[in-house]
């Protein structure tokens, strides 16, 4: 199966049915990607993760790069063999963790000198290694390296991030079309950056176009900034990228930010969130967070959420229960809550695309809305131990 993405409904700024075919399988479009950074989901078995509902995964380029190494991953049978996954794979190029690990000021013309977070010592992360680690990592979808600035309200550091990732980008679309493009079986996407400059976000969007990549993702957004600014970054992107082509929203995963995406015409989506809140004991609910730590769940004998068809819920472990386990450290509430936050994301993405077929994406759109507020929700997402954008 060859990689191609159908527009089933919608248009450029606006919610989309889609349908992502990959030599790994299809994926229904909105979608979100559970995040196994290094190569393993942190307390979830592989086995669990269809069951929960996930049909793509995503790993990072550099962290695997670092360890165990690109020659150990392609001895296990790649990527998807690490991962025990036969369905889709995308990773990450690792732009990202230059703005995480405090690189950006190592940022050259040939790539960034950025510390070894395993053995110490400097790597020379280059737009060649980046995309040479993916080629031999062999996911689905490869990510070029981009430039993601760490202040994306300030002019001057966003052109300069916006010029160094459409010059990178050249790069690797060069050596993507040498190795034969999607007829080596792996799909190339550029980045989007712009902070949140509209002229610098449709110029960027704009050149990455005429670049002619097989995807496109919109990066730089939720790295410190508000909903309404990380909004405001999509939709000064998307009217500007190929309507019948895929989006990607990179490193945002809370409920608002996810059905607030989709309204401005995103179609796939990856984020620590979830897993993260949940191995920090706060559960999601289609009544908003329940932070099982709060002393009122002590003797809660119900469920995560009744009627919830999770592992975590069906199991019947009460809610007082978890909590005991969290204060005494035990290994199997943070798993529980994780698959009940996986199992949760997965289950809104089904009704988002229920509603956008029906036509009442506004109802879904508006219960969120009101149940996770924008406020709360960049709050939450701090206390729950989660790095702006952090994946």
């Amino acid at each position: 199966m060859s990689f191609h993405f159908e527009l089933l409904q919608g248009g450029a700024a606006e919610p989309r049915l889609g349908q992502l075919s990959t030599p790994h399988g299809k994926v229904q479009t909105p979608a979100f990607m559970p995040v196994a950074t290094r190569g393993m989901m942190r307390g979830i078995a592989p086995d669990r993760m269809r069951p929960l509902g996930t049909e793509m995964m995503l790993s990072n380029a550099f962290h695997l790069f670092a360890r165990p190494g690109v020659d150990k991953v392609r001895a296990l049978g790649g990527i998807h063999g690490m991962l025990a996954w036969d369905g889709p794979v995308l990773t990450d190029s690792g732009g990202f963790q230059v703005f995480s690990l405090g690189a950006l000021d190592q940022v050259r013309r040939d790539g960034v000198r950025v510390d070894h977070p395993v053995y110490g010592g400097a790597v020379h992360w280059t737009p060649e290694l980046a995309f040479e680690t993916q080629a031999g990592l062999g996911p689905d979808v490869a990510m070029v390296l981009d430039v993601c600035p760490d202040r994306p309200t300030d002019r001057a550091t966003v052109q300069a991030a916006v010029d160094r990732t459409l010059q990178w980008a050249q790069v690797q679309r060069k050596l993507h079309q040498a190795r034969g493009g999607l007829q080596s079986g792996q799909a190339l996407f550029g980045i989007v950056q712009g902070g949140v400059f509209a002229d610098l976000r449709r110029r960027c969007s704009e050149h990455l176009v005429d670049l002619a990549f097989d995807g496109y993702a919109v990066g730089g957004v939720s790295v410190g900034e508000g909903h309404a600014a990380m909004m405001q970054g999509v939709e000064t992107s998307t009217p500007f990228l190929p309507t019948g082509q895929i989006r990607y929203l990179m490193g945002v995963g809370t409920p608002l930010d996810l059905v607030e995406s989709i309204a401005r015409g995103i179609d796939l989506f990856d984020c620590v969130f979830p897993t993260r809140a949940g191995r920090f004991a706060t559960a999601l609910t289609r009544t908003g967070r329940l932070h099982l730590l709060n002393a009122c769940h002590a003797e809660d004998p119900r469920p995560i959420e009744e009627g919830c068809a999770c592992p975590a819920c069906t199991s019947a472990v009460p809610r007082g229960a978890l909590r005991a386990g969290f204060k005494a450290k035990e290994l199997n509430p943070p798993i529980l809550v994780s698959m009940h936050n996986l199992y949760f994301i997965h289950q809104l993405m089904a009704r988002v695309r229920q509603a956008i077929a029906s036509g009442s994406f506004a109802e879904v759109r508006a219960e969120i809305s009101r149940h996770y507020p924008p406020a709360a929700g960049k709050a939450e997402a701090f206390k729950n131990g989660a790095r702006p954008g952090s994946r």
